[in-house]
């Protein structure tokens, strides 16, 4: 019993420990040739059977896209789904927020890899320009009058009493493109 108990302790202790330590970033951009969105995680560390437990990854698309849920393909880290949407609040009238989540699953992460988490379309199938992530501390944050509802980017490690995100970050955040026109300037000659 003592064994069990230990082998127990040491196994959710690392599990808490590794999850301190270990931190995901976040990407969306837009796949031309899929005609999708699609969002990335990339880890600081590897781990085979991540427990990936609940997350929420929030898209925030100008005012102008047409009201209505996302429509969620899940890739990976469990099933997605847009569970909250908010259109041009008084804190931000020309952004739209979508809230997509997921209840986790065990998860293969490699360090500095990149993961396919989700892809969307939104209504209608259009590629609109400016699509970003949510930044945490930066975007406007829950209130009740002005911004009801909370987008802040979250994913937990599915393990007992774990109130920490290994959420760090979003990198390459700057709003998608409808484009792969990569433009190169011809050298000029005297």
């Amino acid at each position: 019993m003592k064994r069990l108990f230990l082998l127990t302790f040491l196994l959710l202790a690392g599990i808490s420990t590794y999850a301190q330590s270990g931190q995901i970033d976040l990407t969306l951009r837009y796949n031309l040739a899929q005609s999708r969105y699609e969002v990335y995680a990339r880890p600081n560390f590897s781990q085979t059977g991540f427990l990936w437990g609940s997350a929420q990854v929030s898209v925030v698309t100008p005012a102008s896209v047409g009201n209505g849920a996302f429509n969620v393909t899940s890739h990976n880290a469990g099933a997605w789904d847009d569970n909250s949407q908010l259109y041009a609040p008084a804190a931000a009238p020309g952004l739209d927020f979508h809230g997509i989540g997921s209840t986790g699953r065990s998860t293969t992460l490699v360090a500095n890899q990149e993961l396919l988490l989700f892809s969307f379309t939104l209504p209608g199938n259009a590629c609109v320009a400016g699509l970003r992530l949510f930044v945490n501390g930066s975007d406007p944050g829950s209130n009740p009058s002005t911004m009801p509802g909370d987008f802040t980017n979250v994913v937990y490690v599915a393990a007992a009493n774990n109130t920490t995100s290994v959420y760090r970050a979003n990198y390459v955040n700057t709003g998608t493109l409808c484009t792969d026109c990569v433009l190169v300037a011809p050298s000029l000659s005297k």
